[in-house]
């Protein structure tokens, strides 16, 4: 871990000796040791380490980014004339740009020492007892087990100075049983509370079946998404709908629906990068604190995520969802959420006479129409068939081609429960998300391996 003091010192120096009209700094520095293992052996362990500095440099109205994977103070001397020599190539922004002014946030609130000071030791006594549990059970066992530190910083010339240390932990369990696989994830920032026997009985019920899976007719259904899959196609909204960018560009179905009823009224989806269940980060990459934005409110269309630059364009103030300088999407929602809803998982799956329990997708596509929902991609593990209330036979892949916007207008039952979806070894951001009871919910193709 750098530290605060050593971090922001490094990025103020920076910003003090930068001569420009404005001047922004942010950096990530991230740690993940990761155990991969298969087949009752753990066969790769590795440490990652790196810190991604970027510097936005703002010069008589014209911007010039420029990053470094270095603290050296020549390096980032370096990053700083990138920066403004590319600033001085590019076209005069047609408002001034400005920064954030002021902000100050130091917390660790998130750091946990046990997630931190985990090794290979206790890792492999975790393993070696989830590999003796699904020995017994007649399958094998396969997946990755991550821990991490995270420290985020950014100063700029306009008094903004901001650190954030925390740690993070997850894991991913395949089990495989004859023909069948199931899948399991979990992610917290304390390892102590990443249950890792619990997340090898939920992929074990997916897998454990004597029958081999069976052909469904390809057709509408009504389904059950678990956590994941809900999460799968949320973040795609995300990234295709709820940024100021989108709807600017009228590529996301919100542009010139606010106020409208877009999907069925149990649906509320919300961004919160403070929410504590959350892997939270309180403020964003311009340094800017994070704020609780509902994008969807009871199925209306009712809000997007700004950074800086798009709010001046809307006359609105930054949500606190800007994303590093050298990104090219705009604003994006890192923290999202839907609200929880009355019904059990169990209650759910009672009250469907026939349909598919879907644990999670895997190769969305959430480009194929925007401006509708439209997606296509696969189904994976755990797949089954639901016949009078009661799962009943394990499903062979299919693909879905349909728009979450007719799917989410019938929802038929949203679970109290809800589950952190994240990947903390691929990507920033996560979703907390409940189980949906979908009454449509269209199966175009099916995978004949």
């Amino acid at each position: 871990m750098i530290g605060s003091s050593r971090l922001l010192t490094a990025l103020s120096r920076l910003v003090t000796r930068a001569r420009a009209d404005g001047i922004s700094v942010s950096a990530h520095a991230r740690t993940r040791r990761v155990f991969r293992f298969a087949y009752e052996s753990l066969h790769q362990s590795l440490v990652q380490e790196g810190v991604t500095v970027t510097v936005k440099v703002l010069e008589d109205s014209r911007i010039g980014v420029a990053s470094a994977d270095t603290l050296d103070a020549a390096g980032l001397a370096r990053c700083i004339d990138a920066a403004r020599e590319i600033a001085r190539h590019c076209p005069k922004q047609e408002t001034r740009p400005v920064l954030p002014r002021g902000h100050k946030v130091r917390t660790t609130a998130d750091y946990i020492g046990a997630t931190a000071r985990l090794g290979p030791e206790a890792c492999v006594a975790s393993l070696q007892r989830l590999f003796q549990l699904c020995r017994g059970a007649g399958a094998s066992l396969a997946g990755s087990l991550v821990n991490g530190e995270d420290e985020f910083a950014v100063v700029n010339s306009a008094g903004v100075s901001c650190y954030a240390g925390s740690t993070v932990a997850g894991a991913k369990l395949v089990t495989m049983y004859r023909k069948l696989s199931g899948f399991a994830s979990g992610v917290h920032r304390d390892i102590r509370r990443l249950n890792l026997q619990g997340l090898l009985q939920r992929s074990l019920s997916q897998s454990l079946h004597r029958e081999d899976p069976v052909t469904v007719p390809l057709g509408s259904y009504e389904v059950i998404l678990e956590p994941e899959a809900v999460a799968e196609l949320v973040t795609w909204l995300g990234y295709t709908a709820f940024g100021a960018k989108s709807v600017q560009e009228r590529t996301s179905f919100l542009a010139g629906r606010m106020g409208e009823q877009v999907m069925g009224p149990r649906i509320t989806i919300y961004d919160d990068g403070r929410e504590a269940a959350s892997l939270r980060i309180p403020f964003d990459f311009e340094g800017t604190p994070k704020r609780n934005v509902v994008l969807i409110d009871r199925g209306k269309a009712a809000g997007i995520v700004y950074d800086t630059t798009y709010g001046a364009r809307y006359g609105h103030p930054s949500t606190g969802h800007a994303m590093p300088a050298d990104e090219v999407e705009g604003p994006l929602p890192l923290h999202l959420a839907m609200a929880p809803g009355k019904e059990r998982m169990a209650g759910m799956i009672r009250a469907c006479r026939r349909g598919l329990l879907i644990p999670r997708f895997h190769y969305v596509n959430g480009l194929l129409n925007p401006r509708e929902a439209l997606m296509t991609g696969l189904t994976r593990e755990g797949a089954f068939l639901i016949e009078n209330g009661k799962i009943t036979k394990p499903a062979a892949t299919l693909r879905f081609t349909q728009s979450l916007l007719e799917a989410f207008r019938h929802v038929l039952g949203v679970s109290r429960e809800r589950r952190l979806v994240a990947d903390p070894s691929q990507e920033l951001g996560c979703a907390l998300m409940p189980a949906l009871r979908l009454g449509v919910f269209r199966f175009t193709g099916r995978s004949e391996r």
